[in-house]
């Protein structure tokens, strides 16, 4: 930033200044620095234009004058958010500014206390205090004040319990909070650690100051003044330190006075339309979740990169015209987008706010924020570092607005956990912090002191970020908050900033300006080798073979084992080719049918059904199965929009469709022997594949799925993955000739393909459920134990309505097409071999798959064999494990796209940029499946849902997930489902779905046991991932293929729209009417319980006085109630709930004799 680089100039004695539109310096050195001249003519212009702007534009007309104020004075902004702040959370620790000097010498604690109170003298905003008068919040300066050093003697004990004792002070100092209504902001102690020979020891001298009183310059201020001071008392001299100009006060009056006007207006307009639609909050991953207030306890991380990398760096930005700081934000925002998975990166920076030259030697706190926001979706890199160079020239032109007044303008939603807009801070080393000063500075007559640092500073922010680069180094400082952030993570993020730069280091300058901004690599070469190659395994399979030739290869096999079973009928492996040989050579001869030809199949669950299927494929052309219990308008659509002219049927099928327009073939009886005399005279023989031009990537069948337009669309597979996903189902399922696997699905899913497949290319025996057994839970339970089933795929849905039995026959209990209940899980897997298959239809069926354990999180697993999976962010960059993003397929069963539907099939079949032909898994398209996922520390993909299913409910991320599991853990479910409604405010909301074990219950002993289930919710969770209503389900709607059909679930009417009128209908929300009408200067009609308070016109100064309010008018001591309980309930309604839960809670810890004064006049139960 301009002011950092104002700002180093003065630190190393060089004074900058502008007069009649040229700058000038004015030195106190014996030389001018080259390098630092150097960078001041190259941004001559910029600070100009900062420098004019700053002490001109909103100054005019307004001086900066001290005055007395003998009834106190107005705060700044910034001090009226920091006041706030403490009431909102008041005893938090979270804004004291610690400073912990390393002493060695004699040291003259008397001494110590006459510089600091000399200092407080000096420093009016040191002494003082803050109080509320007339409903107003004003600073008064205590005349009277006497600051006392503490002292404590460590030396007496051994060096381990002191070292500990060190540490703990150190800690308790920094968690002390300050009282703002009578504390001065600043104390100290002094920590005796060893006595030396005569009057030498060592120590550690500890100040701590409220930031409301302070900021990092003001550090620097009070270090060097302490330094000044202490050296000319131990001298015998007197005070050196010039009066100050003006007082903090002063400032804070000026500062309300001079931003009025249309500078401001233009400025802050700025903000506005810069901030619009901003995200409320970062998505970062938490290791934690985040806690409803804001925790201050952090952890620092450290990092350097070489000189080479700095040098290299520094040249970069001479070529894009950026300063070190604009083009080390630029590589932060990288590593943020791709750990969040966000391209909207917003990050704050301190300004130092000290245009004036009258504050330049004045402590208080001067600082503003600065909210940085940056769109890291550019094409190159060329394009994202001019707008980052623009972002920071507009910001410094518009930085004269308060970060305050821009957080009440902005209207933004009001938290307790979280700090407004800005989550994270970045800032150069000595910004919040005392710097490493010149060792003479710090040398004192006969005492040294040095900066201690800790490892456990108060954060303000979930993340600091201090970065700062020289001719020596890149150092980079992270202190995180471990309320929410574990530090292997943090260690991370700053491993992959480091790769970031180096990387960025490495690219030639004429590459730099057109490079693809999604290349630029953060991972580092091993990771990125084992995200691309390293999770997928290459397996050889039968690649130049089809799916019947693999079938024919099995007849010779077993040609007396049963391939295939419906009810009491079955068919070996010899007689099921026939009879498809003789099917297939009917069609080839009588339709002179060409490669690629779709035909149609329309039958009921039988033989014929699998007969039809492999008769279609052995002709070279490849089906497409039409389901008859579907609706006719579907089966139209399906048949016209897939081009078939052909299609198998049967003589009760083709009576119930009007069929005219088609050749349909009955199929009647050909599962019989003895029946099909249609087709006696064509050959049993195998066809010549050289013949019909047979090759694995000819089309296998399209399988219609549900369209984003409400029309299907065909999915256009080819032989190869089909053949694929065989060659895993023998290796990974154990498939083989003893194995009996059910066909449950409709033919029209692809689950019916991967039933058949299964039994029919391994030499297994396909059992076909009939209809019955299909809907019935019951039934097919009796199937699978009757015929001794050894392989079946049920969706989860259908699973939980069978009840558990452990005497079958299951070698693989495979479950797929929806998410799994963990319950169902520890259920079925402590017998049975239990895996989780995920694919979508457009990557043959499967994708990936994992066995699954009970207690064991539910996981999609790893690829399959000759798949591989990719978790990309939208530029389609590598995201690191842990961090979630859309899942992209590649491999040899990617499908060809959508039939007739180009757009779409460009749009989800895109070209894969990690392709480099060398891994058969890496295929040269991806296939951009829609579903969110994170890879797992142990490479297993962790599925979470659909992406235009991802949630946020008052600006917190929801994992829904996570709220149905700790809901199926409940006992007293069977099962869970949560959904987001919307009301016609627009406002989201979850209601939670649950299905109870207890059956045959009536309503009211349903609902008693929900509120059980949401007790332990809210003992578990924070308010806003609690559903807002619960609904009880006797039974889940399934759709067609058992699936739960969640569009048929019960809607429920969540009322009003926020502007409409809704009376109060409790005292508690008449009361609280009264008080909102008096504060917001509203008559009562207007304010309806739907009624958001800010929306209204509230701010956080009237919210503090709703507080009191409340406190006063509803009869609730102070203790109980807090600023954050109306943040986190901003609605009148919501408001009214909370204070009657806090008045409930009162009761229950006063005693119901305290609440009715001991007179109780009659006793009874309820």
């Amino acid at each position: 930033m301009t002011i950092d680089l104002i700002k180093s100039a003065a630190d190393q004695g060089i004074y900058l200044h502008v007069k009649d539109n040229t700058l000038h310096f004015d030195l106190t050195v014996t030389e001018f620095p080259l390098q630092l001249k150097q960078e001041i003519i190259n941004r001559k212009a910029e600070i100009i234009k900062f420098m004019s702007h700053s002490t001109t534009k909103l100054a005019d007309g307004i001086s900066l004058m001290a005055k007395h104020y003998p009834k106190g004075a107005q705060l700044s902004f910034t001090q009226q958010r920091f006041w706030l702040l403490e009431r909102m959370q008041s005893g938090n620790s979270q804004y004291n500014i610690p400073v912990a000097l390393k002493v060695e010498g004699e040291i003259d604690l008397t001494l110590i206390e006459r510089v600091l109170n000399t200092i407080i003298s000096r420093h009016n905003i040191l002494r003082t205090i803050y109080q509320e008068v007339d409903d107003k919040v004003v600073q008064l300066v205590q005349e009277e004040s006497v600051f006392c050093l503490g002292y404590q003697d460590l030396s007496i004990v051994n060096e381990q319990e002191r070292n500990a004792t060190l540490s703990q002070c150190l800690h308790d100092e920094v968690k002390k909070p300050f009282d703002l209504t009578q504390d001065l902001a600043i104390r100290g102690q002094y920590l005796q650690l060893t006595e030396l020979e005569k009057n030498l020891q060592q120590g550690v001298l500890l100040l701590t100051l409220h930031h409301i009183a302070s900021d990092g310059w003001s550090m620097e201020v009070l270090v060097n003044e302490f330094v000044t001071l202490y050296r000319a008392f131990t001298l015998n001299q007197v005070n050196p330190l010039p009066e100050l100009p003006v007082q903090y006060a002063d400032f804070a009056v000026w500062q309300r006075e001079k931003l009025q006007g249309e500078e401001f207006v233009k400025q802050l307009n700025f903000w506005r339309d810069t901030l619009k639609n901003a995200p409320i909050t970062h998505e970062l991953a938490l290791q934690h979740r985040r806690p409803e207030l804001k925790q201050s306890v952090g952890i620092t991380v450290k990092s350097n990169l070489p000189s080479s990398v700095a040098q290299q760096l520094k040249c970069i930005a001479k070529q894009f015209k950026l300063s070190s700081f604009m083009l080390l934000h630029a590589a932060l925002a990288i590593v943020l987008s791709r750990h969040s998975n966000q391209s909207d990166i917003i990050v704050g920076t301190p300004v130092a706010n000290r245009a004036e030259e009258k504050l330049g030697g004045s402590i208080g706190c001067f600082v503003n924020t600065l909210a940085l926001r940056l769109n890291t979706s550019q094409a190159t890199l060329g394009e994202y570092l001019a707008h980052v160079r623009q972002v920071h020239l507009d910001a410094q032109v518009n930085q004269d607005i308060p970060f305050e007044q821009l957080i009440e303008a902005l209207n933004l939603p009001r938290s307790s956990a979280y700090t407004p807009l800005v989550q994270i801070m970045l800032t150069t080393n000595d910004k919040f912090s005392v710097k490493q000063e010149p060792q003479s500075l710090l040398d004192l007559p006969n005492l040294n002191l040095s900066p201690l640092e800790s490892n456990h500073p108060a954060v303000k922010f979930d993340l600091e970020i201090a970065l700062n680069i020289s001719e020596e180094q890149v150092e980079t400082i992270w202190s995180f908050d471990v309320a929410l952030f574990e530090q292997g993570f943090v260690e991370q993020l700053s491993e992959h900033l480091n790769n970031g730069l180096t990387a960025l280091a490495n690219i030639s300058s004429e590459k730099l300006e057109k490079m693809p901004l999604n290349c630029l690599s953060i991972l580092g070469g091993k990771l990125e080798n084992y995200l691309v190659n390293g999770l997928s395994n290459t397996q050889d399979y039968s690649d130049d073979l089809c799916i019947h030739e693999i079938f024919e290869q099995q007849v010779l096999l077993t040609p007396n084992k049963v391939a295939v079973q419906f009810g009491k009928n079955s068919l070996t492996y010899n007689e099921l080719n026939e009879r498809a040989n003789q099917l297939a050579h009917f069609l080839v001869r009588e339709y002179k049918l060409k490669t690629n030809t779709v035909i149609g199949i329309c039958v009921e669950r039988s033989l014929e059904m699998i007969i039809g299927t492999l008769a279609i494929l052995k002709a070279g052309s490849g089906y497409v199965p039409l389901d008859p219990t579907y609706p006719l308008q579907r089966l139209t659509y399906m048949m016209s929009n897939s081009g078939v002219e052909i299609i198998l049927s049967t003589h009760f099928i083709i009576s119930q469709f009007d069929l005219n327009d088609y050749s349909c073939i009955c199929i009647d009886g050909l599962g019989d022997l003895d029946k099909g005399e249609r087709f006696f005279n064509y050959p049993k023989n195998n066809l010549d594949a050289l013949v019909l031009d047979k090759s694995p990537n000819n089309l296998a069948y399209i399988i219609y799925t549900s369209g984003s337009t409400g029309k299907p669309k065909g999915v256009l597979l080819e032989h190869k993955g089909i053949v694929n996903i065989a060659s895993n189902q023998k290796h990974y399922l154990g498939v083989n000739e003893n194995s009996k696997v059910l066909h449950f699905a409709s033919m029209s899913f692809d689950a019916g393909t991967w039933e058949y497949v299964m039994a029919l290319l391994n030499g297994a025996t396909l059992v076909i459920a009939d209809s019955v057994q299909r809907l019935s839970p019951d039934c097919l339970s009796e199937l699978l134990y009757s015929e001794a089933i050894t392989h079946v795929l049920l969706p989860p849905a259908f699973l939980a309505m069978m009840e558990y039995r452990d005497d079958l026959a299951l070698k693989a209990l495979v479950v797929g097409g929806e998410a799994c209940d963990q319950d169902l899980v520890d259920l079925w897997a402590k017998k049975y071999r239990m895996i989780n298959a995920y694919g979508p239809t457009e990557i043959s069926i499967c994708a990936t798959w994992a066995e699954l354990q009970c207690n064991q999180k539910v996981v999609i697993g790893k690829p399959i064999e000759n798949t591989s999976a990719f978790v990309l962010d939208d530029s389609l960059a590598l995201l690191p494990p842990g961090v979630v993003g859309e899942l992209y397929i590649s491999g040899v069963g990617l499908a060809r796209g959508y039939h007739q539907l180009p757009e779409q099939t460009a749009e989800r079949f895109i070209l894969n940029p990690h392709f480099d032909g060398k891994n058969k898994c890496v295929t040269e398209y991806l296939y951009k499946t829609g579903d969110i996922v994170r890879y797992l520390p142990n490479g297993d993909l962790d599925y979470l849902g659909r992406i235009d299913e991802q949630v946020k409910i008052r600006g917190f991320r929801i994992e829904i997930g996570e709220i149905e599991g700790l809901m199926c853990a409940c006992p007293e479910v069977q099962n869970a489902i949560v959904a987001v409604v919307k009301t016609a405010a627009n406002t989201k909301h979850l209601i939670a779905y649950v299905q109870l074990v207890a059956k045959d219950i009536d309503e009211n002993k349903a609902m008693q046991l929900i509120n059980v289930i949401k007790s332990k919710l809210v003992e578990k969770l924070p308010d806003y991932m609690i559903p807002s209503n619960f609904i009880y389900i006797e039974q889940w709607p399934l759709s067609s293929n058992g699936k739960i059909d969640k569009r048929a679930l019960p809607v429920l009417d969540l009322g009003c729209n926020e502007d409409e009128y809704v009376a109060a209908a409790t005292e508690t929300e008449e009361r609280l009417v009264v008080i909102w009408a008096n504060l917001l200067n509203l008559t009562e009609d207007k304010i309806s319980i739907n009624a958001n308070f800010f929306s209204l016109g509230g701010d956080s100064l009237l919210a503090s006085r709703l507080v009191r309010a409340i406190t006063s008018d509803i009869v609730i001591n102070l203790e109980h109630i807090e600023m954050s309980d109306i943040f986190s309930a901003q609605s009148l309604a919501e408001q009214a709930a909370k204070v009657d839960l806090l008045r409930l809670k009162q009761m229950n810890s006063q005693g119901i004799d305290n609440i009715c004064d001991g007179k109780v006049i009659e006793e009874g139960e309820i």
